[in-house]
């Protein structure tokens, strides 16, 4: 049967070991600080993919400074009608800038690829921002576990 006796007379803590113990409370509160923000960054990323998949219309702001930037569909309407002077009038007078080929918008498509490879990156850093944080909390988890294999292994060897 086993026996337990306990000790109440313990040697003062040295400050070494405080030390230790402070560090190890602030590295497991900033890790755990960085699995919430992790986390609030990924449920961001799954708001902002539904709301873009409810309303695939607020892509468009970002459809339009991509062709201010870029030019994309005026230059595409240039190759696609070569005989019309690109910012020509049109018979009523108006510039032909805004004019578009059959309806098809390059930087709409641009835009959207975008927009996907953004929302991938992003969810991506807030995956990692998780791990690592839950990595920080259970650090001493990950060494007993490591201390573990180390005596297994030794095991092994000597057998």
């Amino acid at each position: 049967m086993a026996r337990y006796q306990f000790n109440e007379e313990s040697p003062p803590v040295e400050w070494s070991e405080r030390g230790t113990q402070l560090s190890q409370f602030i590295v497991r509160g900033f890790g755990f600080v960085l699995m919430l923000v992790g986390l609030w960054i990924s449920l961001a990323v799954i708001a902002e993919s539904w709301s873009l998949y409810k309303n695939p219309a607020n892509i468009e702001r970002l459809a339009k400074s991509i062709e201010r930037g870029s030019n994309l569909d005026h230059a595409l309407s240039r190759v696609s009608q070569p005989d019309q002077m690109p910012g020509a009038d049109t018979a009523d007078g108006s510039k032909d800038v805004e004019r578009e080929v059959l309806g098809f918008r390059m930087s709409y498509f641009v835009a959207w690829i975008i927009a996907i490879l953004l929302l991938m990156l992003v969810g991506r850093l807030a995956i990692a921002a998780v791990k690592t944080g839950g990595e920080l909390v259970l650090h001493d988890a990950q060494i007993k576990k490591f201390a573990r294999e180390l005596v297994r292994e030794s095991l092994k060897a000597k057998s």
